[in-house]
């Protein structure tokens, strides 16, 4: 049974760095300005669980989503759906600090969701998704002499084609990066400050 899990109170400023490199690593739909907004509506979210379990997420139950019902139910829906499955829940008062944008919220919920991706690959992936990789499958048609000998070519010149990609996405998301962090240092900067009194 799916456990209703808090997510950690606080994180150091370490763990939010590796958090935003972590999700740099995807080639996500939408470009990363701003995380806590970006990913307040949980579409992204549901493209990084798909980027490791891709049978598991259909992507069109996750609109884009400004309203906060439509990003109440994005993120209900991903419970239901994918979390449950894997073996944990979001819980309500974390649903609602995300959906509203509350500071350091998505960055929290993340960290528990990349530790439940890295325990459900470690342990297996569920019946239901498993079994669809029966035994009892079609047979491939077989391919041509010809067919077979073109194929190392083709898959070369596709795994070439991806790292020219990624290449290039990692170059144009730098800049993002960078300017996300100076913004975590300038609101953690400002956080302490307010909690001195200090205006």
């Amino acid at each position: 049974m799916a456990r209703i899990l808090e997510a950690p109170q606080q994180l150091e400023e370490e763990e939010i760095q590796s958090l935003y490199e972590w999700v740099d690593e995807f080639p996500l739909s939408r470009p990363k300005r701003n995380i806590t907004r970006d990913f307040a509506d949980g579409a992204m979210v549901a493209e990084i669980i798909k980027h490791y379990f891709p049978r598991m997420v259909e992507l069109h139950n996750y609109p884009q989503a400004h309203a906060l019902q439509k990003k109440l139910e994005n993120w209900n829906t991903l419970n239901k759906k994918v979390f449950r499955k894997m073996g944990f829940q979001i819980s309500r008062n974390d649903i609602d600090q995300v959906i509203n944008c509350a500071p350091d919220a998505i960055e929290r919920v993340l960290k528990l969701v990349r530790e439940k991706i890295t325990e459900f690959k470690e342990r297996g992936r569920s019946p239901e998704i498993t079994s669809k990789k029966s035994p009892s499958a079609p047979p491939k048609p077989k391919q041509s002499q010809q067919e077979r000998k073109d194929a190392p070519e083709k898959d070369k010149m596709v795994q070439e084609l991806r790292e020219t990609v990624e290449v290039l996405e990692q170059k144009i998301m730098k800049m993002e990066q960078l300017l996300k962090l100076k913004d975590s240092k300038i609101q953690m900067l400002s956080n302490k400050l307010a909690a001195a009194g200090i205006n």
